[in-house]
């Protein structure tokens, strides 16, 4: 009996350094499994999302080349007048943006000028 106990207290640590081992093992195994899960599941929803599109690419009408010449020619016209349009616009938002940021700037340099002309009243009176 004295033989058992003493190989079993002997072997004590080593059983103790196999389990841990076996416990870390599969806390491994489990972080891998759900990483790999996690990427399944991305995949798949790219994978939807191509379906959705390939769907809905199917789904649509008539491509545009069958659209008749005259039809073709007034769209390309509206898309010209279209581009015009915001060219005008563009223009007209930074003239007025540029106009700001000039008044802002005299305005600010007028408020500094005051400010110059009150600390020189200041220093002649005090000084």
């Amino acid at each position: 009996m004295t033989d058992i106990w003493v190989t079993f207290n002997q072997s004590f640590p080593l059983l103790l350094i196999i389990l841990g081992l076996v416990i870390f093992y599969f806390i491994i195994r489990e972080i891998r499994i759900m990483y790999t899960k996690t990427r399944i599941a991305k995949l798949d929803l790219e994978k939807e999302k191509l379906q959705l599109i390939k769907a809905d690419l199917e789904q649509k009408g008539h491509p545009f080349f069958r659209v008749s010449p005259a039809k073709q020619e007034e769209l390309r016209s509206l898309d010209e007048e279209n581009t015009m349009l915001e060219t005008d616009i563009f223009a007209q938002q930074s003239a007025v943006e540029k106009r700001i940021q000039r008044l802002e700037s005299k305005v600010k340099l007028t408020k500094l000028d005051r400010m110059i002309e009150k600390i020189k009243k200041e220093e002649d009176r005090l000084g």
